[in-house]
């Protein structure tokens, strides 16, 4: 919560600063949903950091730089989340970790956008076109039987 606040205050693009202010509210309901469960089970809530953003507005990382690491987070967060859902013994867990990956998917994708607008991400990995690349190694083994069978090599003989 307290990264998003800092990235929020100090990013410069408009569209980056609207991210990381959903960014904090998503947090904020994260911690907020699974602290209610924690309680309801009689479990106390762990204290969150004490630190704090500064008033600082001069950005200590560039908005591309602030950006790539909130999409690891989320990346992060959807494994975590993955793991927890995966080994969680209670019944009443996995839904609450599923509908959150929801969330933390859909402000990771809406951060792909904005940063694939800006020219800031390289195009995803892509698979292989096997097909094409068999075709090409056909092609070019075609060319070269060709090319020997044409060469001055097979005329003098």
């Amino acid at each position: 919560m307290q990264l998003m606040t800092g990235f929020a205050q100090c990013a410069k693009d408009p569209d980056v600063k609207k991210y990381f202010v959903k960014g904090k509210k998503l947090s904020k309901k994260i911690v907020s949903d699974y602290s209610k469960i924690l309680l309801e089970s009689d479990i106390s809530v762990p204290s969150s950091i004490s630190a704090k953003p500064t008033a600082s507005t001069a950005a200590p990382f560039s908005d591309k730089l602030m950006m790539y690491c909130t999409s690891l987070f989320c990346s992060f967060g959807l494994g975590s989340n993955a793991l927890g859902t995966a080994f969680s013994l209670r019944t009443d867990l996995p839904l609450s970790l599923i509908s959150t990956a929801k969330d933390i998917l859909t402000y990771g994708q809406e951060g792909g956008k904005i940063m694939a607008e800006k020219g800031w991400m390289e195009e995803p990995p892509q698979m292989e076109d096997r097909v094409n690349l068999i075709q090409k190694f056909i092609f070019a083994a075609l060319e070269h039987v060709r090319g020997f069978f044409l060469s001055d090599k097979i005329k003098d003989s």
